[in-house]
């Protein structure tokens, strides 16, 4: 009896329902090799095709040509199964979200009045000075780089916070004491956000009630988080990067069109007294920091601490660009006519809107968009942080198990609560976006990112020398040396405030 061929049908298996955290089981490699490489596997669909003709097992991925895994005189009758990998990109791991995030939070709305601190130094010296000030920012935001990927490396983890990175290299004791404060400052920079965009909102609406008039934004943002993937966060806060960018190259177009001819007349006037240029220090090391979403910009910017650093240098590199043209057009508005004289000079707005009232949009634009972008930047990264932080401070009293510091899981019921509380506290205290600022002010820039990175630096280096003396390879160069200098200018800094 003659068999006829069955046709077989054919299979499709499709891996891209499972969860990201599920996919990762398809791979035996450590977590820190997946980091540095590409898994074609991970979120990929699969198409099994049967092909009865031929002995050939073939994969075939982008631009890779098949390769065959049986022998070439293998039986006719065997099938030939082709696996089609389809690379997905990885939503989260994205370079420019993560300089977007960097862009929105970096800049707030201090930046406005930068110039009333740099206005008695002059020009060139508040230009050097900024610079200087950007240096050191960055400095110590890649060594915060550094750090949470070594932490991830050495937990298994995708994401860590500041209090990850603390207990991995203090120790647990002083890490709770580190990640309280690290919490109740950013707790301070949230509703300096929420009380901020809340006056915004009062200014336009009169009559709105204060909880209401704060409460529209956050809870915009809450839902962003709550409903929506990553890529709507990422989409609108990159709307919001755009319209902020728009607002602020139209301010500064308009002070060199009015103050062009005083903006060489500008270049004359400098003072190298400290009493003249300290004063702007504190203030642009606070207007160009990003480190309390350092952590998650590792998470989403690449797989390897390189693609963090880029990230970080390109993002910074906006903000420090904005700063300095700000700050040479006020400052050159304000040498015009001898204006310097007028107490209106140091209030940078008042000065630009005493030349054209008509800008007064662009200046609310570029207030509510810095606002909203750095509200954006905090609630993606702070959950993370206070959860951890809860869990260590529980540790503390109950287990000493450090693995309750790992966990991945985002719990929506942190975020709705680190953006409902401030609503409240911002709508009760008329002055909470001051207060909220100055306690801001004074621990990050003295302690928890002048202080600690390059002491934590530090004690991770020597562990690392140890394990492996050959490995001398740092992200930051100028080894212990550099890491002394970083150090020595937050203590300076410290006692200076």
């Amino acid at each position: 009896m003659n068999k006829l061929p069955v046709p077989v049908p054919p299979l499709s298996l499709s891996l891209s329902n499972l969860s990201r955290s599920q996919t990762k089981l398809l791979s035996l490699r450590p977590l820190s090799l997946q980091r540095r490489q590409n898994l074609l596997l991970l979120n990929a669909p699969l198409q099994l095709h049967l092909h009865c003709p031929a002995p050939l097992l073939s994969i075939s991925c982008c631009n890779y040509k098949p390769i065959s895994l049986l022998p070439h005189n293998a039986s006719a009758h065997q099938p030939n199964i082709t696996i089609e990998v389809e690379e997905e990109p990885d939503q989260e791991n994205n370079f420019w979200a993560a300089v977007s995030l960097i862009i929105g939070t970096a800049v707030g709305p201090g930046m406005l009045g930068l110039p009333a601190c740099t206005i008695k130094s002059g020009l060139v010296p508040s230009i050097l000075t900024i610079f200087i000030s950007w240096i050191y920012v960055i400095s110590s935001i890649i060594l915060v780089a550094e750090l949470t990927f070594a932490t991830m490396e050495q937990s298994n983890l995708e994401e860590v916070s500041f209090t990850g990175i603390a207990s991995n290299t203090l120790g647990a004791t002083f890490a709770t004491f580190v990640a309280i404060i690290y919490a109740l400052l950013s707790f301070s920079l949230i509703i300096a956000c929420v009380s901020g965009i809340g006056s915004l909102v009062s200014k336009q609406f009169p009559s709105l009630n204060p909880i209401l008039a704060n409460a529209i934004f956050p809870i915009f943002v809450g839902i962003l988080i709550a409903c929506f993937p990553f890529q709507a966060i990422d989409q609108t806060n990159r709307l919001l990067c755009g319209a902020m960018l728009v607002s602020i190259c139209t301010l500064v177009a308009f002070g060199i069109s009015v103050g062009r001819n005083s903006l060489l007349a500008s270049l004359s006037f400098a003072s190298w007294m400290p009493q003249s240029i300290l004063p702007a220090i504190p203030v642009t090391v606070l207007t160009l920091g990003f480190h309390v979403i350092t952590p998650f910009i590792c998470k989403i910017a690449g797989s390897t601490v390189y693609d963090a650093r880029k990230a970080i240098l390109v993002g910074g590199s906006v903000p420090l660009a904005m700063v300095l043209s700000w700050n040479a057009v006020i400052l050159g508005l304000a040498g015009k006519g001898n204006i310097m004289k007028s107490s209106t000079s140091y209030d940078p707005i008042n000065l630009l809107l005493s030349v054209n009232p008509s800008v007064l949009p662009a200046v609310q634009v570029f207030a509510f968009t810095a606002l909203a972008t750095s509200l954006i930047g905090y609630a993606v990264s702070f959950p993370k942080q206070l959860t951890d932080t809860i869990l260590l401070v529980l540790q503390r009293f109950h287990s000493k198990n450090d693995n309750c510091l790992v966990g991945e899981t985002r719990n929506l019921g942190v975020t709705w609560a680190v953006l409902l509380v401030p609503i409240f506290i911002a709508g009760l205290s008329g002055a909470a976006f001051s207060k909220a600022l100055d306690f801001a002010g004074v621990y990050a820039n003295c302690f928890l990112f002048g202080v600690l990175p390059p002491v934590m630096a530090w004690i991770h280096r020597s562990r690392r020398k140890k394990r492996s003396a050959d490995y001398s390879e740092d992200i930051l160069p100028g080894g212990h040396a550099y890491l002394f200098v970083l150090f020595a200018i937050a203590v300076v800094l410290g006692f200076w405030h």
